[in-house]
């Protein structure tokens, strides 16, 4: 069985890319896709993707590393490599992707059934996970980076995919540059790291940065890097993590992100995009222990996170915003435990909020309905494992007390009150605001729901088979908040305390100061470099007459080569639109034939690539 599995791990990164392919050149090429075959294309490549990364978790014993690398890109004596890594931290985080992807699909075949351009939804969606899957399965932090961007730029795509509303659009926007901050971070850290390892390493293969020799890796850069630099590379590789996972002071862009549709909130921010900060964390673990100072700021990050933003979704009323606040919250708690060094902890409570989020997300009412009464059932049952009171929440919660850690004890206790008490509220407020209906929710919603609930409670058996818990603190202080708040939802004494609620109200106003003040600083620095070109650059003739020489060089490249390239393509694309005009008879048999043969040709070659790469695995 391991064997089958290994043979044909490159198929959960390959298929959802063909089918990403399969969709975009039929609909380039004017040829008609039948939206059942996109729907069972889409959802036949996340069910085998979770398959057989469920089969790698079972058989792929724990201290084994699968580690494949092949030269991609080589200049002189520096090779950066392409391939694959293969562990338990990979096989985790891709069998949630494509588990939580599934059912994710299934619940948008209703959801978006309506929606205008679906076939470019579902195109996204398997590029998304063809991209997400190839970053857990990246052998080195080059690699990882290029799947990092790719990642962000289809988010932006998924937010912003009602472009024409200018609000959802402005959100992308916001979401796609405050990313942005992260991933210079992280390429800066990158080759400074990749600097060191090529200038003072004996070995230059090192210098990829290859995951398998992250130890040495780390311990050469300690060593030959000063104190100073390798803070400075720590921090940087920190602040990517913590950007991307939506982490204090960073957290404000999953507000904004919540402008998508339900489906995708639910799918890339409750499990998979913002997973990526906490992947990239475990992997650079034994960078950050040769500090301890740098596991200190990781729990610290983390705790800030998690207290400012259980707060923040105490004050919010509005479902999806509250839902976002606590998604930034709970992995506030995931960068604690990781921060303290207890990474099944972390884990436990990271793929518990994974199922728990989605589900939440997927069964909230659309917009301009009712709740759902089955719906809400579902949700309550959710709530009160996030809370820390049933199934994979109540375990990963208790986790924290079996630290014999006072102190995180009394955190997760306290975070367990206010989760409690804000998931309960937004039911409550929610459910009385728009009122309850009992109508049958649509089958595949249902089925969606469903699985992301069966999928918490097998994940609680499995746990309660392999970890030894007791009842502690945290259940019984989420008891308690549940009280207090039907209590004071029945006697209408919800108070705003002055101070605290406008600050929480608005998070903290973060978001304010970095739209006012931030923007502005920008602009001074802006106009000031503006001034500064106008009026002591110009006077200077030198640097014209250089700039000229330049401009003129660069025109002439512009007419003699760039346009004369660009007219010759435009030659060619005229004469394939001839051709596609005299193809496009009004025949559906015809058009049916073409499809057919395009399907056929782009099959053709994918299986051909996929065998000689497993000939040259197998060689």
């Amino acid at each position: 069985m391991t064997e089958l599995f290994l043979n044909n791990i490159y198929l959960t990164l390959l298929l959802p890319l063909w089918i990403f392919l399969i969709i975009m050149i039929g609909r380039f090429f004017s040829v008609y896709v039948n939206k059942f075959i996109i729907y069972l294309l889409t959802t036949t490549s996340s069910a085998f993707g979770t398959l057989l990364t469920f089969i790698g978790l079972l058989h792929l014993p724990a201290d084994n590393i699968i580690n494949t690398e092949t030269p991609f890109l080589k200049i002189g004596d520096f090779v950066i490599n392409y391939g694959l890594h293969i562990d338990k931290t990979s096989l985790i985080f891709a069998f949630l992707l494509f588990s939580i992807s599934f059912l994710i699909q299934l619940f948008s075949i209703s959801y978006m059934k309506n929606e205008k351009k679906t076939y470019k939804f579902y195109a996204l969606l398997n590029l998304f996970n063809f991209t997400m899957a190839s970053l857990f399965f990246s052998p080195n932090l080059f690699q990882t980076y290029f799947f990092w961007e790719l990642s962000g730029v289809i988010s932006y795509l998924l937010i912003g995919f009602e472009y024409f509303k200018k609000q959802k659009s402005n959100a992308s926007k916001k979401v796609f540059i405050i990313n942005r901050i992260g991933d210079t971070a992280l390429i800066g850290a990158i080759l400074l790291s990749s600097y060191f390892i090529y200038t003072y390493a004996p070995s230059k293969s090192l210098a990829t940065l290859s995951f398998i020799d992250m130890n040495i890796i780390s311990t050469l850069i300690y060593a030959y890097a000063t104190e100073p630099i390798f803070e400075i590379i720590a921090i940087l590789f920190i602040i990517g993590a913590i950007i991307k996972s939506a982490q204090f002071p960073f957290y404000t862009w999953l507000q904004d992100a919540m402008q998508a549709k339900l489906p995708i909130s639910a799918l890339l921010h409750s499990s998979t995009l913002i997973a990526i900060g906490v992947f990239l964390t475990l992997r650079l673990l034994p960078f950050y222990s040769l500090e301890p100072w740098l596991l200190k700021f990781i729990t610290e990050i983390g705790l800030l996170t998690t207290i400012i933003c259980s707060m923040s979704a105490c004050a919010e009323e509005e479902p999806k915003k509250v839902l976002a606040y606590s998604t930034s919250a709970q992995l506030g708690l995931v960068f604690f435990a990781i921060g303290q060094l207890e990474i099944k902890t972390g884990l436990v409570l990271f793929l518990a909020h994974a199922f728990i989020k989605s589900l939440l997300f997927i069964v909230l009412p659309k917009e301009n309905e009712k709740w759902n009464f089955i719906n809400v059932i579902i949700f309550i049952l959710g709530a009160l494992s996030l809370s820390g009171v049933l199934f994979s929440g109540l375990i990963a919660k208790e986790m924290f007390t079996l630290q014999n850690n006072t102190f995180s004890t009394i955190i997760v206790s306290i975070i367990s009150f206010l989760t409690a008490f804000y998931i309960l509220k937004i039911i409550l407020i929610s459910t009385n605001k728009i009122g309850v209906e009992k109508k049958r929710p649509n089958t595949l919603e249902l089925i969606a729901s469903s699985g992301l609930l069966i999928l918490n409670i097998l994940f609680f058996i499995y746990l309660q088979k392999n970890i030894s818990y007791k009842i502690n603190e945290p259940f019984w202080v989420a008891i308690i908040a549940l009280l207090i708040t039907y209590f004071l939802y029945r006697k209408n004494m919800f108070y705003k305390i002055p101070l605290l609620y406008p600050l929480a109200k608005n998070g903290f106003y973060l978001d304010k100061i970095y739209t006012n003040i931030v923007a502005k600083i920008y602009d001074f620095i802006a106009k000031t470099s503006n001034l500064f070109e106008i009026k002591i650059l110009n006077n200077y003739f030198l640097p014209i007459n250089i700039a000229k020489i330049s401009v003129k060089f660069i025109s002439f490249i512009e007419e003699k080569f760039m346009n004369g390239f660009v007219k010759f393509i435009i030659k060619i694309f005229n004469k394939i639109s001839l051709l596609n005009l005299k193809a496009q008879t009004g025949n559906i048999q015809r058009y049916n034939t073409y499809a057919f043969a395009i399907i056929t040709i782009i099959l053709t070659c994918l299986m051909l690539s996929y065998t000689a790469i497993l000939i040259y695995i197998g060689g």
